[in-house]
């Protein structure tokens, strides 16, 4: 598990729709690591959360696409 692999799968979510559609419905963080884990990528919600939260500092204004709409949809507690 790694942050390099939060950030990999990161980075090629954010330009291929076809790979964010395979997470659409997905609710719990459980069924979320078990299809990136089927994707090749191995990291914890908290790698995930901590690159998220490095990457959101000091954003005001949030997109209504792109990859933190669905990541936001998911319950992470």
């Amino acid at each position: 598990m790694s942050i390099e692999s939060a950030n990999r799968f990161l980075e090629a979510v954010a330009y291929d729709e076809t790979l964010r559609e395979k997470f659409e419905g997905i609710t719990s963080p459980e069924e979320f690591l078990r299809i990136t884990e089927q994707l090749g990528y191995s990291f914890t919600t908290d790698e995930l959360m901590s690159i998220a939260r490095e990457q959101s500092q000091g954003v005001l204004v949030r997109r209504t696409t792109g990859v933190w709409k669905w990541l936001r949809g998911i319950n992470w507690v």
